[in-house]
């Protein structure tokens, strides 16, 4: 192995007396890339090679390469670049094909060697490399599509990236990637070149009863007939329609796709949002006889007629579907047309309205849709009745989805902004006994409007919170404890403190808050102070070495030093084995940073 990779570094030997030559680098420099080199390829000698040691070895080489031309645009010197410039990119090339030899399995190595080739215009390398490439990763219709996109985009190569993808759709007949690539393909080519179309359809495939298709198009039709026929998903059938429209002329196989589409998917919402939206863009459509027609532009060139005829689409489709999928794709339609203010404001509103008032109708409006309704409304002040119909969409919305805890919140929101205490209570009650554990918000909402607007009726609020459940009472006991203090005074939280510590639900927030607030007050009680933490332990100490590592900062920084020991043992004797491991380890490393800090 040693007389093997001696040999490799006698051979570099000239490229690098070059560089030194040249003055692209200094002897020191020549010195550190030979020992670097003889590095890297005595790892590639081992018995046990792994693609990390190939991949920096690649990476170092490619880096290297990419300083000496940084050097030689600086100096000026641009002679000796076939003897070390195309020298390294050689070298790379070659690590490459060990690398894609010794882990064929591995795609990136064949995609970073292809990106490789095409930076140092290796293009022959890479025609050769893509024939191995298949012949290995046959089974994945990635593979086939990078090919047929090196022979399209980079050889511009049409012949051989058509055949590409007609051999990959031989191995994966269902794959969308490559019927995607072939109806591009075939697109481009028939819109890039018609005389070409003609000869290359010498011997086209069989079209049917289409006689009627533009034999530029046909190729393309063909591909798309055999997607429609294997793939059946409406998803991918509508890529392709809008594929066509990013090519000109291509009118007659938009109206075969929409009416397979018509014909195959009635029942799917997306093909009836997609006729909408055609008529929106003034597009084709089929006729009610199920046969495509072209829209008089002359007669459609006006917005609110193609806006108009949009809606009357939806309105079909959610009469034949009733789902909350079809009103969707109608009201974000609806929404999408309104973002647009300049022109015909009024209207588009209207159609907005209409459709929310149908879906809610129709049982069918999703949350958040009340949700940007009832925004639309609150942004209305102008009148008494857009206030009556925003109460009206509120009712509505809390009725039909009353578990929303955001359509509760803007209810409640109203109330209060209005000033109905009493709706606003009746509210709340109606609320917090539908949402249960989810009703937090809602009392937070509730416990900062009584303590702006009626502050001697937070003690009851917190009280009538404590006694919901585990959820809601876990999270209203600190901000309780806060409110005592900052309200009454320390000895009123410290003797609620005492009762909420031991009343389940156990809450380890309420101890940090209440080691917060005695670390804040002006002369800290120790025994106070101390007594959070000492709970925390007891009902947390097993399975939490936070709550110890707290208690220890504590006596450092302000309790007793002398108590550390006493406590670190009390930890791991409580403590689950595994956290007692780590608990010691934090332990050990504080202890250290104390120490040194003494000494100092």
């Amino acid at each position: 192995m040693a007389e093997f990779v001696e040999k490799r570094c006698e051979d570099m030997i000239p490229e690098l007396e070059q560089m030194e030559r040249i003055k692209l680098f200094d002897k020191n420099e020549i010195r550190g890339i030979a020992k670097k080199r003889k590095e890297y390829e005595y790892k590639l000698q081992r018995h046990t090679k792994c693609k990390e040691d190939y991949l920096r070895y690649i990476q170092y080489e490619m880096d290297l390469l990419k300083l000496i031309r940084q050097r030689r645009d600086k100096l000026g010197i641009n002679h000796k670049k076939s003897d070390i410039d195309y020298s390294i990119a050689n070298k790379v090339n070659m690590l490459y094909k060990q690398a894609i030899f010794k882990f064929q399995d591995d795609l990136r190595f064949w995609i970073a060697y292809m990106k490789f080739c095409k930076h140092v215009k290796f293009h022959s390398s890479i025609s050769r490399m893509i024939g191995r490439m298949l012949q290995v990763h046959q089974d994945k219709p990635k593979c086939w599509h990078i090919a047929a996109r090196w022979e399209a985009e980079e050889a511009h190569n049409m012949q051989n990236a058509r055949q590409f993808l007609l051999r990959g759709l031989h191995f994966h007949p269902d794959s969308q990637l490559l019927f995607t690539d072939a109806f591009k393909l075939e697109l481009s080519e028939a819109l890039a070149n018609k005389q070409n179309t003609t000869s290359s359809s010498e011997n086209p495939l069989p079209v049917g009863e289409d006689e009627d298709m533009p034999i530029e198009l046909k190729r393309a039709y063909v591909i798309y007939l055999q997607a429609f026929k294997r793939i059946k998903d409406i998803k991918f059938i509508i890529d392709l329609l809008n594929i066509t429209k990013e090519y000109d002329n291509t009118e007659k196989i938009q109206n075969k796709i929409v009416c397979d589409m018509v014909e195959e998917y009635a029942h799917e919402p997306l093909m009836w949002d997609t006729m909408a939206r055609r008529e929106l863009e003034g597009l084709v459509l089929p006729s009610s006889s199920g046969t495509p027609m072209e829209i008089d532009t002359s007669e459609q060139s006006s917005l609110r007629d193609r806006i108009s005829l949009c809606n009357e689409v939806y309105q079909t489709a959610v009469k034949k579907i009733k789902t909350e999928e079809m009103w969707s794709l109608y009201i974000d339609c609806i929404l999408e047309i309104n973002q647009d203010t300049g022109s015909l404001p009024n209207y588009k509103r209207k159609l907005l309205r209409n459709a929310l008032t149908q879906a809610h109708q129709a049982g069918k409006l999703r949350e958040k849709y009340y949700l940007q309704w009832i925004g639309m409304l609150s942004n209305n002040k102008k009148d008494d009745n857009s206030q009556k119909r925003l109460y009206e969409v509120l009712c509505w919305a809390t009725d039909a989805l009353p578990k929303s805890v955001d359509l509760w919140q803007a209810r409640l929101r109203y109330h209060l902004a209005a000033g109905q205490e009493e709706n606003a209570t009746d509210a709340f009650t109606k609320a917090i006994e539908l949402l249960g554990d989810k009703a937090l918000p809602l009392w937070r909402m509730r416990l900062l409007h009584v303590q702006t607007k009626s502050p001697e009726k937070t003690e009851q609020v917190f009280q009538a919170a404590l006694k919901e459940g585990p959820t809601i009472a876990k999270d209203i006991k600190p901000t309780y404890i806060e409110w005592l203090v900052l309200s009454k005074n320390i000895q009123a939280a410290r003797k609620v403190y005492d009762n909420l510590c031991l009343q389940p639900p156990i809450c380890l927030e309420l101890h940090k808050k209440m080691a917060a607030i005695e670390l804040m007050q002006p002369e800290i009680s120790l025994k106070h102070a101390r007594r959070p933490h000492e709970m925390a332990t007891m009902q947390f100490g097993g399975s939490n070495t936070d709550v110890w590592m707290d208690y220890v900062m504590f006596e450092l920084k302000v309790g007793d030093p002398k108590k550390v020991g006493e406590i670190h043992m009390r930890a791991v004797k409580t403590l689950e084995a595994p956290l007692a491991d780590s608990f010691i380890t934090e332990y050990s490393l504080i202890k250290t940073n104390c120490d040194v800090m003494e000494q100092v």
